[in-house]
């Protein structure tokens, strides 16, 4: 069993120079956060159409559906911002009770500060805030750094707040060094921006999925059975998070052009509340990691979260493709694209293949990253169908010592039946 020493606690000084620390970036990312909340309230408020808009801006066609509707757009404004707020409360409540509980540790400061900062990073527009405020350029793009130190000096510390292995630290430092320097160089204009994304690009996938393979390494090698658990809480929360990237693309990234006025307007508020959920995602399992809150729980949801989450995509690609394949149909046939029938044809077809499908893939997740317990499963519905239809004692026993050797592959495995007529044990 792998044993992970549990470090002394810090001397009282370190410990309150940790916590003004944390104190001092909290505060600055709340700032930030409060600026950015400010602009995009007030860009709300105000029509706007094109591509120099905020992205949660509406247009003129947007007011008149509100309106109509006997709304104002400040009503509108306070939703739309009133879910962001939600979020990031919920995020820092977290955090303090993180902090609360654990901040005396290195994982426990980390993970605090992180749950604070996360939802921030990923939804305040730094180069909106420096753009309205001119004198702000150089503490937001300070504060932008520290926070990418924060989050990379998560990856490769958790979940027990030591690197492994022991040189982890070079490749934290150089990934560090290699972003703020291609950051200053595209921010003077030393580079074009063909350049920085043809270079920045490759070193980016590099830097952001090592520490990944260092996790899968700490994983095998290093971890105990609590930490393994942990590391799948992150694993979760990140594929949520990920989730949630075909959700903002399809609401505010032009996958899908929704119609002017009322249309638009509830795909921009549901799109922004649902993308709400997944960035909160990542926060509340980092919080149940740390916290080793029900743990042992995670395997079912993240087979269940593989499972259904390939199955939407997969139900989503044959939906848009059968859509784009009848309208096809349909022009040549008819001339008409925008027909009802098509819409009822794809949701009948998308019904009908849920289920098989769903089968499918479970299967497939079981068989690719869940094998012992696959092999199990098989194992037992086996023994099943055996015990419904032998009546021979040694093949029956037989049957049963080979289902325990598979799913649960002791070292050695003996039986005893006793024998009711010598009242003795058989072996």
């Amino acid at each position: 069993m792998k044993y992970s020493p549990t470090p002394s606690p810090p001397h009282p000084a370190i410990r309150w120079l940790a916590l003004a620390s944390w104190v001092l970036i909290a505060l600055a990312y709340l700032t930030f956060f409060v600026l950015d909340l400010r602009l995009d309230y007030t860009q709300t408020l105000v029509p706007c159409s094109g591509a120099e808009c905020n992205y949660i801006a509406v247009s003129q066609a947007e007011f008149d559906a509100l309106e109509n509707m006997g709304l104002s757009p400040r009503f509108y404004a306070l939703m739309l911002n009133g879910g962001t707020v939600l979020g990031v409360t919920a995020c820092w409540l977290l955090a303090l009770a993180i902090l609360w509980r654990q901040g005396n540790t290195r994982i426990g400061w980390i993970v605090s500060i992180v749950l604070a900062i996360i939802p921030i990073n990923m939804i305040a527009d730094a180069d909106n805030v420096a753009a309205f405020y001119p004198d702000l350029q150089l503490p937001v793009t300070i504060l932008s750094s520290v926070g990418t130190i924060i989050l990379f000096g998560f990856l490769y510390l958790f979940p027990n707040g030591r690197f492994y292995p022991r040189w982890a630290f070079i490749p934290l430092i150089l990934s560090v060094i290699v972003l703020e320097v291609f950051d200053l160089l595209f921010s003077g204009d030393l580079l074009s921006p063909a350049w920085v994304d043809a270079i920045l690009a490759p070193m980016v996938m590099v830097i952001v999925f090592f520490p990944g393979v260092l996790q899968l390494f700490r994983y095998r090698r290093h971890s105990t059975p609590t930490e393994r658990q942990q590391t799948k809480w992150l694993l979760l929360g990140i594929l949520l998070l990920i989730a949630g990237f075909p959700v903002w693309f399809t609401f505010f990234g032009g996958v899908v052009e929704f119609t002017p006025g009322q249309p638009r307007l509830f795909a921009s508020l549901g799109g922004w509340l649902t993308n709400m959920l997944f960035v909160v995602a990542l926060p509340v399992t980092m919080a149940i990691a740390i916290s080793r809150y029900r743990l042992w729980e995670i395997d079912l949801v993240v087979r269940r979260t593989l499972q259904y989450g390939l199955l939407t995509g997969l139900l989503a690609l044959i939906y848009f493709s059968g859509v784009i394949t009848l309208q096809a149909g349909f022009r040549t046939l008819t001339g008409q694209t925008n027909s009802p029938i098509i819409t009822v044809l794809s949701t009948l077809a998308i019904a009908a293949l849920f289920n098989p499908l769903r089968r499918r893939v479970q299967d497939f997740i079981d068989r690719r990253f869940y094998r012992k317990k696959y092999n199990a499963e098989l194992a037992l519905a086996n023994f099943a169908a055996i015990a419904r239809d032998e009546v021979e004692l040694d093949k029956l026993t037989t049957a049963l010592l080979g289902v325990v050797q598979e799913t649960m592959q002791p070292e050695s495995v003996s039986l005893w039946i006793k024998d009711f007529d010598t009242k003795t044990p058989r072996r």
